[in-house]
């Protein structure tokens, strides 16, 4: 904790009260009618004056209400450039950013007319001698805050000096674009919620209305929402929900700042309907191809909200109850926040071992498994907590803005639950990673995460595994012993699939336990599997409340290449436009096209081959259905589906699984004859859809998978023929 003394000006004495602008204190000739904390920018005095700019953070009394004080100093530095022409012409000036620094334990003394604040600076990355922070901010009755003058100085060295200008009371600045799809063209078109609206809430809760733009006020972003938005016609016959591959395609389109220079502090928000996974309630999404794309700067740029989802139907009924309005524009708001702190390079509370964190990281039926969401919102402030708060304010610059670092890289002075962690004593779940142990070179690496029930009582659990949701991190050592958490390219808010498992051994086999395949090849830090050798794969599970379960290590070979070609090839197989082409299976976005001709390059090489099989299988998923494009406004159908192409690939994973049977787990295997299914059905062959679907049958049953997944598929099988 810093050392501080009292302000003789504040409203409150305590630091985490409250400034009221407007009230003033006088002491002598001086009068403050205003917080001495946000940002303050100015050049350098000396020794080298107009070289650097400082961009100062002062963060030591109350700026506005439910606004914590946290008792630090930070800054980024930028070197300045100008230059003038021999000739005459208009000057130019620029700034390049340099590094960021941060005061975690400032002495601060106020007085009457000035505070005085002093403190060891930490560096964010580099090597730095000792130096020490010397800050003065003085005020005089009626006039300006400042300007405050700064000084560094370093033990046994030089000094420099810089005096900066008061120019918010905010932090950071951020401008956020929001587009609209006209099938949710209508108010609400952005959130507002009355604190107490709602009568689950904390009794000493303090009524405002919260905004998006007031709730980042008070965590310290001044955010400007741009006053024009496009648009969007999503009416196109066919359409009926949003896939990742058509949000990034949108974004490319319609996010005015997409080009240009990145980072910056902006933003792009869709609202849409639904998205193809219909629990998915708001998605940040991070696949911009054209400049770099996931693994490549820039990231963190874009988020979706889906207005269809029923947790905002009552936001439109005007007949709808008072509490089921309230709820629909709290989660409205909640959702919208949540969305946009991942933007900032915020995990989820329990990915950062903080369950129980009362933040808009959270989510509510996680908060407490024994209560439920009443349990969150009753204690619930509307806030970030204060880790996410220091990252926000005084995070390395690279760590927060958009388009800097990778998402999921880092938040301030904190990390993930790590990935040695050990499970000590009786656990009532289970987490298994399985796949197959060895993997052709540039083949796409899945791994099976299968949950199982090990205690004596029915549990109520996540089922859904897929890391972009959250509850389930992935870890995985490389071959050089560099150990990476998985990313995903982005990251989904949706309604828990909860799902009651019967205990083991106590029930019909199966109804203890859940499966997902997940693909681990490509991620928000580009490919995680690119060189031969072997990989370790661990995966951590956080279930509702404070479960957290880790599963076992896993082993994975991948093979080294047959040939000179295959080396030629994987240098474009292992590229960003080729990596986001396979996440997104396959997306037939024109920002994608050099990547998915390289996927259709290597699967045309490779037939018989395991590496082969896996690609047919999800270029086949891209032609499986139509692919919508925003065009003048308007979402239009830029491609048809192609089922005939798709079973012609789909066949060929058949041929070379039917040669090699290790070539697909269970779980791909499924996938493979139920989109096989699909595409006859979508032909009109329905017959054989069902056959497709009895041969799976047979095949999974012959190889002891539980009857609750075989029942599944003959009921759909048995549905895919009343719908013919």
């Amino acid at each position: 904790m810093s050392a501080q003394a009292p302000d003789p000006l504040a409203t409150g004495s305590s630091p985490q009260g409250s400034w009221t602008e407007g009230v003033s204190a006088s002491a002598g000739s001086c009068q403050r009618l205003a917080p001495v904390s946000g940002r303050y920018e100015g050049e350098m005095t000396g020794p080298n004056p107009g070289r650097y700019l400082l961009d100062l953070r002062v963060d030591i009394d109350p700026r506005y209400p439910n606004s914590p004080v946290l008792d630090r100093i930070s800054g980024d530095l930028y070197q300045l450039f100008r230059f003038r022409w021999p000739f005459g012409g208009r000057p130019l000036s620029w700034r390049i950013y340099r590094e960021s620094w941060i005061v975690e334990s400032p002495l601060v003394q106020w007085s009457a007319c000035q505070v005085e604040v002093t403190g060891r600076v930490r560096y964010y990355k580099g090597n730095h001698p000792i130096t020490e922070l010397h800050l003065v901010i003085p005020w005089r009755t009626a006039q300006p805050i400042g300007p405050a003058e700064v000084t560094f100085r370093e033990v046994g060295g030089s000094s420099a000096a810089f005096k900066c200008d008061k120019r918010s009371n905010a932090f950071r600045e951020l401008r956020l674009e929001v587009d609209v799809c006209a099938s949710v063209n209508a108010p609400p078109i952005l959130p507002a919620y009355d604190t107490h609206a709602h009568p689950v809430r904390p009794h000493d809760l303090p009524q405002r209305t919260l905004t998006i733009e007031e709730a980042y006020r008070e965590a310290g972003v001044e955010v400007t929402i741009e006053p024009q938005h496009s648009l969007i016609d999503d009416s196109a016959a066919e359409f009926a929900s949003w896939t990742p591959a058509e949000l990034h395609d949108a974004m490319e389109q319609h996010f005015s700042q997409i080009r240009g220079g990145w980072p910056k502090w902006n933003l792009w928000c869709l609202l849409a309907s639904t998205f193809e996974d219909p629990l998915v309630g708001g998605i940040m999404f991070d696949a911009s191809a054209t400049y770099g794309g996931a693994g490549r700067a820039p990231e963190r740029q874009g988020c979706a909200i889906f207005r269809q989802h029923p947790w905002f139907a009552a936001l439109t009924a005007g007949d709808a109850p008072a509490t089921a309005q309230a709820e629909a524009q709290r989660k409205y708001l909640d959702t919208l926040v949540h969305e946009m702190g991942h933007a900032f390079n915020f995990l989820h509370s329990w990915n950062k071992g903080r369950p129980d964190a009362l933040s808009w990281m959270n989510y509510d039926w996680r908060y407490d498994n024994r209560n439920g969401p009443e349990s969150y919102w009753s204690n619930f402030r509307f806030r970030f907590d204060d880790e996410e708060l220091l990252h926000l304010r005084h995070g390395d610059r690279a760590a927060v803005i958009m388009g800097g670092d990778p998402w999921a890289s880092g938040g301030h002075l904190e990390a993930p639950v790590g990935a040695l962690s050990e499970l000590q004593g009786e656990a009532p779940v289970e987490l298994l990673l399985r796949s197959k142990g060895y993997f052709q070179f540039m083949e796409p690496v899945a791994v099976e995460l299968r949950i199982k029930n090990i205690a004596d009582l029915p549990l109520e659990l996540d089922t859904q595994l897929a890391p972009e949701f959250g509850g389930v991190v992935l870890y995985i050592r490389r071959p050089d012993g560099r150990v990476l958490e998985y990313a995903p390219v982005m990251c989904q808010l949706a309604t828990p699939k909860l799902e009651v498992l019967q205990p083991e051994g106590r029930s019909v086999e199966g109804e203890d336990r859940r499966s997902q395949n997940v693909l681990l090849s490509f991620g928000a830090d580009g490919y995680y599997f690119d060189e031969p050798g072997e990989y370790l794969v661990r995966a951590m599970y956080q279930g509702p409340g404070d479960l957290l379960i880790p599963s076992n290590i896993l082993r994975v070979r991948l093979g080294q290449p047959f040939s000179q070609e295959e080396e030629r090839l994987a240098q474009d197989y292992y590229s960003y436009e080729t990596g986001l082409a396979l996440y997104l299976q396959g997306s037939p976005s024109p920002f994608l096209q050099k990547g998915r001709d390289t996927l259709r390059a290597v699967n045309e090489r490779f037939p018989q081959t395991p590496l082969g099989a896996q690609l047919s299988l999800i270029l086949a998923q891209g032609l499986a259905r139509p692919f919508f494009r925003v065009q003048e406004g308007a979402l239009v159908k830029a491609q048809e589906a192609d089922p005939k192409t798709a079973l012609e690939l789909t066949a060929q994973a058949l041929a070379q699984h039917k040669r090699d049977e290790t070539t697909f787990p269970n779980l791909t295997y499924h996938a493979l004859r139920r989109t096989r299914a699909n595409l006859l059905a979508q032909v009109g062959e329905v017959e054989e859809a069902k056959k497709e679907l009895n041969t799976l049958v047979r095949y999974l049953k012959g190889r002891g998978v539980n009857p609750p997944v075989l029942e599944e598929i003959q009921q759909y099988a048995r549905t895919l023929g009343a719908t013919a």
